[in-house]
């Protein structure tokens, strides 16, 4: 018959008696919702089905505030699609905190260039920020036609927030500025 010193026994047992409890205690843990409310403060992404929307939905109950969250979390206005990475940490502001102006549109300064389309932006908007002549909007288009839909060449506020357009350079812009 093997015999075990008591103390060695012992601690075996309790070793074992602690294996259990843990593995019992994470079996039994209820999984996190992806549809659970989120309270204000700072707020790590956890579900590959988190997005602005999503995480607006479930923090303030009205999906149409993604855009406050892009204001409170203004790196992401960098990302085409505006897109959260697991594990990311953003600020939830409280709902009577949000800064509700759409998101400031930054033009690139420098053409040929990627633009990424800001909440209220048009092709008439985007052609003057870029161009300094919104009626250049039909460049834009004609530049993008494979992206944008039908429907944006007859209201050119139809475009999506958060897609990347490409903005070429006009070689008139740069003529016309050597006559001066």
């Amino acid at each position: 018959m093997f015999t075990h010193p008591p103390r060695t026994f012992a601690f075996e047992i309790l070793a074992l008696v602690l294996v259990l409890v843990s593995a019992y205690v994470g079996c039994n843990r209820t999984p996190p919702n992806p549809n659970a409310p989120i309270e204000p403060g700072e707020y790590e992404v956890r579900f590959e089905t988190d997005d602005l929307s999503s995480i607006a939905q479930r923090a303030y109950g009205d999906m149409e505030l993604w855009y406050c969250l892009l204001n409170a979390n203004p790196e992401l206005s960098k990302r085409p699609g505006f897109n959260v990475d697991m594990g990311e940490t953003l600020t939830i502001p409280r709902k009577e905190d949000l800064d509700s102006n759409l998101p400031k549109s930054i033009f690139p300064k420098e053409l040929p260039a990627d633009y990424i389309i800001m909440p209220g932006d048009s092709l008439y908007f985007i052609a003057q920020g870029c161009y300094g002549d919104r009626e250049q909007w039909d460049v834009l288009y004609k530049a993008n036609r494979t992206k944008l839909s039908a429907r944006v060449k007859e209201d050119k506020r139809q475009i999506i927030a958060g897609e990347v357009l490409h903005i070429p350079a006009l070689p008139y812009v740069e003529d016309s500025l050597q006559e001066e």
